[in-house]
């Protein structure tokens, strides 16, 4: 898409006017190298003189790590001794165990705005680093920049711009940069050589590379003269398992160029910009400042002598409107009011603008009068309306070059080196050392204690005849009994019986000091054996060996210290490259850890509903200032089952929700687990329901059953009370009856007694 690539490369341009130009001199054809190849040259000759036994040892370290850990002199000796040269690599397993607690993670990134203003953008700039890292394969390249922070105590990380990615759109990448590639200012003390004067990437390419390295120099590279010279060092290990390097590939059927990358930094003149009325922040270099002085702007005069200022797009639009319908100027009518016909009261309309000034205008508000007047930006800061500071700033400028042709000269919008270096034991100086070389004595060590050792094994085992000498044919009888390690030695009976001495046993101290190296190799890379998955000294409990684990990871701690000081540094190049870089509407995907797919937008259009002009972006990222950092212990490794089980005890807590402790979890589909639980909780909840309303209906009917029975109780009561009343009223006639008859008797009995004499008797 042409629109994309013509403005990245109006971007990205070469500032120096005459930097393709070529200065000839003597016959036909014949051209003198340009200035600035000649001093990348001269540099590269410099800095190449003064690391060479670095970068011997660089190299020796990478044999050691691969297993390459005898010399061709050492070699010779041991099999003159019939000693096999045996190779003990207890250096990888440790170097791949330390670099995978190192990568064990994919980092993530937090971002945050310099200003109050950045803050709303600064999340989309987390997004855009992780976007970087995916698009770059950032995990691999991390992985071998640790792999050589171990072996050769440095490696090196690269950000670059490829305005040709995302069909003209460009992007940004990371990638690793092969250290002896790398050639570095001996005098640098900084541990990001950021005192360096340069820092060269040199290296051999064939065509076919080079046309897709650099796409737009087909030509300058074609005519430029072949080389084959390495500049990668020897040793005098040798290769005993088919172990290749990248110094020994020669390639020789295709053409190979020199390509130089010179990248040094330069001050540069530039101009703070700050309008007060807007509060407008930005800084330009001199083509951007005269561009947005020629901007235009308007200055708005108001009746009573005070001035305004317009300088935004919509801003400028709207005004410009105005002048073209009323004019220049304008001022304010208030018309008459009218009467609303359903109310009958009076309506002031609102104010309407009128052109020319309110002279003569009766309707005119006084001191309504504004003047607009066109001008630029330019005359509004020599007015000292717009606040401009000269000052100095640093930019990294690249001078890319094959044999003694000139490609480009290019200046990055950053003020750091984009080549950032993951440097190990730092000495002061650009030459580290690693883990490899300060304790390779210890693995040669260990090599020889086991060669003494299988030999003395393959001594001890072999069969020896002493015979006679002339009694038997020596040869035939080696040849007969054929058995690997058999002798046969003569002696001269007449002489004298010869002592046969047995070998000698190796002592314990011998296999004692094997133990010992090895761990002290271990020790040294702060890599104990229970991290490499030994099992023979761990803890009988989870909890101990989760204990030991994390005391032994404190050593590996301080190197993530490293690996995250670098990361920051690197994004701290990125992210004016990606300012640089993404000016137009992009849309990344983001792959999350539950593998769902979550999109942000950059550099979003925002038109005005009526006009449909551009107005603005949402999350214009090309402006504004942002700090990108890597969350500490993001790539490291923890214990996912200690760890789960205290998200679950904050869970159980109320402290965080079941969202976090999925996190933590390998389950892939949260989503779908997350919408199961909601259902199971749904159906729980109606159960619950169901159950309240049945224990309810049951206490319903226990209430009913109990009435029902005391309807019963108070029945039989009023039928007892009934029956009562009738066996009392039954009792109280049959005691009335008996009352009758007692008086009855009572009567007949004092007729018939007859008193004494004529009188009746007591």
């Amino acid at each position: 898409m042409p629109q994309y690539k013509s403005g990245l490369e109006e971007r990205m341009a070469s500032d120096p006017k005459d930097v393709l130009k070529t200065i000839t001199e003597g016959g036909p054809g014949q051209k003198k190298i340009h200035k600035e190849v000649q001093e990348s040259l001269e540099v590269f000759e410099e800095y190449k003189r003064h690391r060479e036994e670095w970068a011997q040892q660089f190299k020796e370290s990478q044999q050691f790590r691969s297993g390459v850990q005898w010399t061709t002199e050492q070699v010779a000796q041991l099999r003159k001794r019939g000693q096999a040269p045996i190779v003990v690599n207890r250096i990888h397993p440790i170097v791949e165990t330390a670099k995978a607690l190192l990568t064990f993670n994919k980092p993530q990134f937090r971002s945050t705005g310099r200003e109050d203003s950045d803050r709303r953008t600064s999340k989309i700039f987390a997004d855009l680093a992780q976007w970087l890292w995916e698009v770059s394969n950032g995990d691999e390249h991390l992985k071998t920049i640790i792999d050589d922070y171990y072996v050769g105590g440095m490696g090196y990380g690269l950000v670059y711009q490829d305005p040709h990615a995302d069909m003209g759109k460009g992007e940004v990448f990371i990638k690793n940069v092969y250290p002896l590639d790398v050639y570095v200012d001996p005098n640098s003390r900084d541990t990001y050589f950021s005192d360096s004067a340069h820092i060269l990437i040199v290296k051999l390419m064939t065509d076919e590379q080079a046309m897709k390295t650099y796409k737009d120099y087909e030509n300058v590279i074609r005519s430029a003269e072949e080389s084959n010279m390495t500049h990668y060092p020897s040793t005098d290990l040798k290769a005993t398992q088919g172990e290749v390097f990248l110094e020994d590939l020669q390639d020789m059927h295709h053409k190979k160029r020199e390509y130089i990358e010179r990248y040094t930094r330069v001050i540069n003149k530039r101009y703070h910009i700050f309008e007060p009325d807007t509060g407008y922040d930005v800084t330009y270099d001199k083509k951007e400042y005269e561009e947005y002085r020629a901007n235009q702007a308007i200055v708005i005069q108001k009746a009573d002598g005070t001035e305004t200022y317009v300088t935004e797009p919509e801003g400028l639009y709207e005004i410009g409107q105005i002048i073209e319908e009323f004019g220049s100027i304008i001022h304010m009518t208030q018309p008459e009011a009218v009467t609303d016909p359903q109310t009958g009261q009076p309506i002031q309309p609102p104010p309407s603008m009128a052109a020319g000034s309110e002279e003569g205008d009766n309707s005119a508000i006084p001191g309504s009068t504004v003047v607009f007047q066109l001008t630029s930006k330019g005359e509004l800061v020599d007015r000292d309306k717009i606040l401009v500071n000269s000052i100095k700033e640093a930019r990294i400028r690249v001078i890319a070059s094959v044999g003694t042709k000139l490609m480009y000269v290019r200046e990055l919008p950053c003020e750091d080196y984009p080549i950032i270096p993951l440097t190990n034991v730092h000495n002061r100086n650009p030459y580290p050392l690693s883990d490899v070389m300060i304790y390779k004595p210890l693995q040669i060590y260990i090599n020889k204690i086991r060669s003494l050792i299988i030999a003395h094994a393959s001594t001890s085992t072999n069969v020896k005849l002493l015979i006679p000498r002339g009694s038997v044919n020596k040869k035939q009888v080696e040849e007969e009994w054929g058995r690997a390690g058999t002798s046969v030695i003569e002696f001269d009976a007449e002489v004298g019986q010869p002592v046969v001495a047995g070998p000698v046993p190796l002592p314990n101290e011998l296999y004692k000091n094997e133990s010992d190296a090895k761990y002290d190799l271990e020790y040294g890379f702060g890599v104990h054996d229970i991290m490499m998955g030994a099992s023979e000294n761990a803890p009988a409990t989870f909890r101990g060996t989760v204990a030991i684990d994390e005391y032994g990871q404190r050593r590996s701690k301080s190197r993530q210290a490293d690996v995250e000081h670098f990361l920051k540094q690197m994004f701290k190049v990125a992210v004016p490259m990606m300012q640089q870089i993404h000016t137009e509407e992009k849309i990344i995907r983001l792959v999350q850890p539950d593998g769902t797919v979550r999109e942000t937008g950059i550099n979003i259009p925002l038109y005005d509903e009526f006009t449909n002009q551009e107005i603005g972006k949402v999350h214009d990222v090309s402006v504004g200032k942002y700090d990108i950092v890597p969350v500490a212990g993001s790539t490291m490794p923890s214990n996912r089952w200690a760890q789960l089980e205290v998200y679950m005890q904050m869970y159980q807590s109320g402290l965080i929700d079941q969202i976090e402790v999925l996190k933590k979890t390998e389950v892939v589909d949260t989503e779908g687990v997350l919408q199961r639980t909601a259902l199971v909780q749904q159906l729980q909840q109606e159960l619950q329901g169901a159950q309240e309303e049945i224990k309810k209906l049951k206490g319903d009917l226990q209430t009913v059953e109990r009435e029902e029975v005391h309807a019963k109780k108070r029945l039989e009561v009023e039928k007892f009370k009934t029956g009562l009343k009738d066996a009392e009223g039954t009792v109280k006639k049959a005691s009335e009856l008996y009352d009758a008859r007692l008086n009855d008797q009572l009567a007949l009995q004092k007729q018939m007694v007859k008193p004494v004499g004529g009188k009746a008797e007591a």
